[in-house]
């Protein structure tokens, strides 16, 4: 039974398909959708005819598909181009304004998109990546400049956000840029150069947070307890 008033998107469909994120049981909704909202064809109607598909029983019907809802063939370069452009519907605002703020995050945006298939990662998976950028490809290639302009930004946004914001730029960046480079030889306090009062204050909370504490599960534990008070 498909749910009255969903719609297909035959170009984000491709996308996920070339990017192998679409399996065969999918296939027979998702063409009996495209033949409710008026495509049709025979390779749709194989499609949706099909009862518990594995993907070689697809063979070649879905691209036959997309020929027939009007597409012309994809490969994985343009499926993640489609993706990006997409972006508003795969993650958060926050984000897109950080992937358009720094050019240089592109390559490893691109290849997350394309890890991920097509699905939402989750915002603070999204933004765990923009901290693996920070460490890796600005401040340890030396790029002090650009890793400065992270923290602007990110002061920026603090401020004038709204409260999803802030628990993403709080949470999802500066407790994981606090734990992933803790471990780096040079530890996490090097990024504190870089700070605004905002940054300041949050990274000092998260700290006084994990104080004492070896784990994450002792953090969640702590946190838990002080609620039950």
């Amino acid at each position: 039974m498909i749910a009255p008033g969903k719609q297909i998107d035959p170009e984000l469909l491709q996308a996920r398909w070339v990017l192998g994120g679409v399996g065969a049981d999918e296939w027979v909704n998702q063409a009996a959708l495209a033949l409710e909202q008026g495509f049709d064809g025979t390779a749709l109607r194989q499609l949706s005819g099909l009862v518990r598909p594995t993907l070689r029983d697809l063979g070649h019907l879905p691209e036959r598909a997309f020929a027939e809802m009007g597409l012309n063939p994809c490969d994985k370069e343009h499926a993640v181009s489609l993706l990006v452009v997409r972006g508003a519907t795969l993650t958060n605002q926050t984000i897109l304004v950080l992937v358009e703020a720094f050019p240089d995050f592109s390559h490893r945006w691109r290849k997350h998109l394309a890890d991920w298939r097509g699905e939402p990662a989750g915002n603070y998976i999204d933004m765990a990546e923009f901290v693996h950028f920070v460490v890796e490809d600005l401040y340890e290639q030396g790029n002090l400049d650009e890793t400065r302009r992270v923290f602007e930004w990110l002061e920026r946004l603090f401020v004038e956000g709204n409260q999803e914001t802030r628990d993403l730029i709080g949470l999802g960046f500066f407790e994981t840029l606090q734990s992933f480079a803790s471990w780096r030889s040079y530890g996490n306090t090097v990024f504190e150069q870089f700070f605004g009062p905002m940054s300041k204050q949050v990274w000092n909370e998260i700290k006084l947070q994990w104080r004492g504490k070896s784990s994450l599960m002792d953090v969640i534990r702590a946190e838990k307890n002080s609620s039950e008070r």
